[in-house]
């Protein structure tokens, strides 16, 4: 495998119509794994503020050792056919360690506790409005 360098740029600009292929495959995948859902009700998107990604913006340049994020998708609560049931990410800080390719995540306040319940401990970030909630319905990404 080629040396992946976690401190380079992950941006990739696609075409629009990528895009609306992109998001149009995902409301299929997802149609065919809970066919009962409502298609108005299926997750699409997550909305994060300009405020949020200023802070953490801040976060990454106070350490040098982060080189990123990872989001992890979320449900709140155990997935049951009639309960409607967001779909958003948290985000957790990204550190370079030798030997570990994508990196470590960052879970914990560096001088925390570590007490798992303690959100004053943590490094978890869940900025993400969900989508149908906070969408726009008229994007072509948005779809039926």
């Amino acid at each position: 495998m080629a040396k992946i360098d976690l401190t380079q740029p992950t941006t990739v600009i696609i075409p629009v119509a990528t895009a609306i292929e992109r998001t149009t495959n995902w409301r299929n995948f997802v149609t065919k794994v809970s066919p009962s859902a409502s298609a108005r009700k299926l997750p699409k998107a997550v909305y994060i503020s300009k405020d949020d990604i200023e802070k953490l913006s801040r976060l990454m340049h106070q350490n040098e050792d982060l080189v990123g994020v990872r989001a992890y998708f979320t449900i709140d609560i155990p997935a049951e056919e009639e309960v409607v049931n967001d779909v958003s990410f948290v985000m957790v800080p990204v550190r370079k360690v030798e030997g570990k390719t994508f990196g470590e995540d960052v879970l914990y306040k560096a001088d925390s506790g570590k007490d798992i319940n303690d959100p004053d401990d943590s490094e978890v970030y869940d900025y993400t409005m969900p989508c149908p909630t906070a969408c726009d319905e008229d994007s072509p990404l948005f779809g039926g």
